[in-house]
């Protein structure tokens, strides 16, 4: 017997609809086979729906009828779902509601307008295939396809859905949505964009809350502004606070400062014009026609008090390659204003063949060049003569000057203590040393050419076989050359080079792509 019964329908009887009231009732072969007509102030009944309009066909025998006029559909005990339209053809045994011309579907929530809506009076679900649109108090939502579930109060759109929020203040597109009527939460399925005046945004998964104005977005996440964009995993962002924060694989990208940062986790803060950036981080800026990588633990950007100019901040295990100049602090920071760049925590910078340091070093850019250094409380600069000598300047406080990105000058204050091996076309010839207190070197070529001192000094050309190898070396002298960047996937690399991060992590992380090899 339970075989024989129909699946699903074991449980469920089909009740009689009733005619509750019309002003006219006739009942004639000649106007349709089995049917009676009623007119005016037309209501039918069943179970809990109640059923209005100006007049019906009404089927009893096979508990159908069709409805015309003003026709209306509600529910007795349930204020929330209202329904008017033009036509309606109703099912009594399956309980199927077929509205058509002018239909409208109100909850305490929404109103739906269409042509065509298919409601299912048993499981309160409706469903449009030919376009329809839906408003709440601050949202329009149409679509080609939806289907609404009044029980759990959502609706779902497909096919060309379209989102006008605030009367344009900003639109989405999708194919896939769902819409919470109560929470007026949107969520997006498959590639969807967003636009307003001046901001443009892409995603394939996420949602919109619309009362806390706040959105995430996932999957292929994109931002875009005049003067910025933001490509991550996924995109949080609060409309209200304009406050957005990016996740896993992120490159912003700063068009009016010709800027990109990259890393795994990014906060941007619109009111300050500010951001800062973690986990991976890498700045990368263009001077002179060649990339600055910039790699620190977290890196921060904002504006001065009067803001006008922009200034960087970075933070522990600091690492800079450039081509010609590369760099390794504990901490750096620089303002546009003045355009120095502060190195903190026994900094080390190359360049070409010099190796400077210091306990804090300030470097001075002019028009995209980096023009001249200053050391501080006692600086050290040091250049490879052969594999086994090293000419060193050393003093208390030291300033140097670049020409066509070689060191040309080098003016020494206070103490200044200097080795370095003259040589000729044989080789080096020897060993001068000498200390004073004020003094300027000039460079040719990277090599020491000439030494103007300013003050009365203690020095002498030495034999090389007359010193021994610490007397050719200033006290606290290192060379640091595994320490040196030689690629831009070096400034990943605190100490030394010998354990390179693989290739293949670095490209998980996002910090090198096929167009960086």
């Amino acid at each position: 017997m339970l075989i024989l019964q129909p699946s699903g329908l074991q449980a469920q009887k089909s009740s009689k609809i009733e005619i509750k009231h019309a002003d006219f009732l006739r009942s004639d072969k000649k106007i349709r086979e089995g049917a009676r007509r009623l007119v005016g102030n037309v209501m039918f009944w069943q179970d809990s729906t109640i059923m209005e309009c100006d007049s019906a066909y009404f089927m009893g025998e096979k508990n159908w009828f069709e409805a015309y006029g003003k026709v209306h559909l509600y529910k007795k005990g349930d204020s929330k779902l209202d329904v008017r339209s033009n036509f309606l053809r109703y099912n009594g045994n399956t309980k199927m509601a077929y509205f058509r011309r002018n239909v409208v579907l109100r909850d305490t929530q929404v109103v739906m307008y269409t042509d065509s809506l298919d409601y299912d009076i048993r499981n309160d679900i409706g469903y449009y295939l030919d376009n329809a649109q839906i408003v709440d108090s601050a949202t329009t939502l149409t679509s080609k396809k939806g289907y609404y579930y009044h029980k759990k109060q959502a609706i779902y759109f497909k096919e060309k859905v379209v989102v006008n929020q605030n009367k344009g203040e900003y639109q989405m597109y999708t194919d896939a949505l769902k819409y919470d009527t109560k929470s007026k939460v949107t969520f997006f399925y498959g590639p969807t964009e967003f636009y307003n005046d001046s901001n443009y945004m892409y995603a394939e998964f996420g949602y919109y809350k619309t009362k806390q104005n706040k959105a995430l977005f996932k999957n292929n996440a994109f931002y875009s502004n005049p003067k910025q964009s933001i490509r991550a995993d996924s995109l949080f962002y609060d409309r209200d606070k304009e406050h957005g924060i990016a996740f896993s694989n992120v490159v912003a990208t700063d068009t009016a400062q010709n800027i990109i940062v990259k890393g795994n986790y990014l906060e941007v803060f619109k009111e300050t014009e500010s951001f800062f950036v973690t986990d991976s981080a890498l700045l990368m800026s263009v001077m002179q026609g060649d990339t600055v990588y910039l790699h620190a633990d977290t890196l921060y950007a904002n504006y001065d008090t009067t803001n006008t100019y922009r200034i960087f901040r970075a933070y522990h295990h600091v690492k800079i390659f450039k081509s010609n100049f590369q760099a390794k602090t504990d901490s750096l920071y620089f303002s546009m204003a003045d355009s120095i760049i502060r190195f903190y925590g026994s900094p080390i910078l190359w360049a070409e063949q010099n190796q400077i340091t210091s306990s804090y070093i300030e470097a001075f850019v002019v028009n995209e060049k980096l023009e001249r250094f200053k050391l501080y409380n006692g600086g050290l600069i040091v250049s490879m003569e052969d594999s086994l000598h090293f000419n060193q300047i050393k003093g208390t406080e030291m300033t140097g000057y670049l020409k066509n990105n070689q060191l040309s000058k080098i003016d020494v204050y206070k103490k200044s203590e200097t080795i370095y091996f003259p040589s000729d076309e044989f080789g080096i010839i020897g060993v001068n040393k000498s200390q004073s207190t004020n003094i300027s070197l000039i460079l040719k070529n990277n090599k020491i050419s000439r030494i103007i001192y300013r003050s009365e000094y203690e020095g002498a050309m030495h034999p090389m076989d007359e010193l021994s190898k610490s007397e050719m070396k200033v006290s606290n002298f290192v060379w640091y050359n595994d320490w040196r960047p030689t690629v831009p996937t070096d400034v990943f690399i605190w100490e030394g080079n010998t354990q390179p991060l693989k290739e293949k992590e670095l490209r998980r992380k996002g910090i090198i792509d096929s167009q960086e090899e």
